[in-house]
């Protein structure tokens, strides 16, 4: 079989679509004998070819400097390429233009299509946009992105979301075809240990009254990192350690 994911979330620094999409090649490659094509936005178009995976990226602009992510507009070569790897299944994970040519594209080559809900951007987005337009205002602009979510993924052969939380937003929404997957953990970096939280605090030199507030995560916006600012605000003492 040949699997083909295709996403416009795609930075060579960081980011949880890149880690997804990296973590499949891996398993295809150590524990079955697919095929996997890879189709990213880049600095430049070329294909990197490994074992069983190649990876396409295609010239695309960049549109922010900081996380190295690109805008994925030649829907052409997109096309050419698919037309040329005819995968067996299709996966996009973008929720813009890149996801209706995935759409078109598994309609004219007779190719199922599935789309992946990575982010949740009318709550990202959409909301803290529409907060400076006044309710009425706000509310027609989250019932048209509700819609368009809607009809986007309703033209998928299946909708997957990484969590049922999120899965049970989508279906009170009208989406028909949502499914849940499990990411998983890497268990060689997170697993179960014994109460380590007075080393932990010795090896940071913080006394036991002291509170310890963890954040793992990116700094950005639609990380709702407002939250987590006002909640070191709230925190007693000289600040946030």
């Amino acid at each position: 079989m040949k699997l083909c994911d295709l996403t416009q979330f795609y930075s060579p620094l960081s980011g949880g679509v890149k880690r997804y999409v990296h973590e499949k090649i891996a398993y295809i490659q150590s524990a079955t004998t697919d095929e996997h094509v890879l189709v990213v936005p880049g600095p430049k178009t070329e294909c990197v070819t490994s074992e069983r995976s190649r990876i396409y990226f295609i010239h695309s602009p960049l549109i922010s400097r900081t996380s190295h992510y690109r805008a994925l507009i030649n829907l052409r070569a997109i096309e050419q390429i698919l037309e040329r790897e005819r995968p067996d299944l299709i996966e996009s994970g973008d929720p813009y233009q890149v996801a209706w040519k995935a759409i078109a594209s598994g309609e004219a080559l007779r190719i199922p299509v599935v789309g992946f809900y990575h982010s949740h951007f009318p709550e990202a987005y959409v909301r803290s946009a529409a907060k400076f337009l006044g309710q009425t205002a706000g509310e027609a602009m989250m019932d048209f992105t509700r819609r368009y979510v809607r009809n986007l993924y309703n033209s998928f052969q299946a909708t997957l979301v990484p969590s049922a939380r999120l899965g049970a937003v989508l279906t009170e929404w009208g989406v028909e075809n949502v499914c849940a997957v499990n990411l998983g953990v890497n268990t060689t970096v997170f697993f179960p240990s014994p109460d380590d939280t007075a080393a932990t605090r010795a090896e940071l030199d913080l006394p036991a009254s002291c509170r310890l507030l963890l954040y793992v995560g990116r700094l950005a916006k639609e990380k709702n990192t407002s939250l987590l600012f006002r909640a070191f605000a709230q925190l007693n003492g000289n600040g946030p350690q």
